[in-house]
């Protein structure tokens, strides 16, 4: 199990890492660049947490923890700007209702950020635990919000003409799994308490692994061309159409 911990704590952010370099060779980071600041910031913060965990020893571990925590918050504050941002990309740039739905998503973002810092200001002491109940609401509200835009993408995709091969698309697909398997461990873990907070932290780091492999795979594939069915115009066609045109310019 150790293992296993340590493969998909390491192994999704080497991908990313290599992700990252294509994203940015490509110029994507113009198209996405709330999703780059949080590809980013991950693996800053996993250097951070992967060098702390090495260098510290096991009984130093607020430091680790403080930073976990702020760490958390931050990635579901950019998770939440990634969110608006491809909702703005998939939905209302094809929605006659945008002037009035786009509002709507970034008060609702201030929303949430308001409630998490009047949370943390309520708090009656500052500690890891109380703080990172702050930012796993703000987490989940992030994963909620991904979780709804992937449904609406399966339900109304074909409505609004969404191509299922588009880059936002694939960043959108890999969030709303993750998120999906997200919402799913949290209320386990709600139910059983830390007795499987093992398993669900092996199930989010998987989840996380499946999520960046999605956006590999949607990196390197190209965007589907509008395919056109039929023979084509032929020679003879376009002779008959000819005649007949000058037959009705005599007339």
């Amino acid at each position: 199990m150790l293992f296993l911990r340590y493969y998909l704590w390491i192994a999704p952010h080497a991908l990313l890492g290599f992700l990252l370099i294509w994203f940015l060779r490509r110029g994507l980071y113009r198209q996405s660049p709330i999703f780059c600041a949080f590809v980013i910031f991950e693996l800053v913060k996993f250097l951070a947490l992967f060098t702390i965990s090495r260098v510290l020893s096991p009984s130093a571990t607020d430091v680790y923890r403080w930073i976990f925590v702020f760490g958390l918050g931050v990635s579901a504050l950019l998770t939440l700007g990634v969110a608006y941002e491809l909702a703005n990309e998939l939905l209302l740039s094809h929605s006659s209702l945008a002037g009035v739905l786009r509002p709507l998503l970034r008060w609702g973002a201030a929303a949430l950020i308001l409630l998490a810092a009047f949370s943390s200001a309520m708090l009656p002491g500052v500690s890891v635990a109380r703080v990172a109940n702050v930012f796993q609401v703000l987490d989940f509200s992030s994963s909620l919000f991904l979780a709804g835009l992937l449904v609406t993408l399966f339900l109304f995709g074909k409505v609004l003409h969404i191509s299922w091969r588009s880059w936002p698309t694939g960043v959108a697909l890999g969030f709303g799994i993750s998120a999906c398997i997200d919402l799913a461990t949290a209320a386990l873990r709600a139910e059983f308490g830390s007795s499987d907070f093992i398993a669900s932290d092996v199930t989010q780091m998987a989840a996380f692994h499946v999520c960046v492999v999605v956006w590999l795979v949607y990196l390197f594939l190209p965007e589907g061309a509008p395919k056109f069915v039929g023979r084509g115009l032929e020679k003879s066609d376009l002779e008959f159409w000819d005649q007949e045109l000058q037959r009705m310019v005599r007339r």
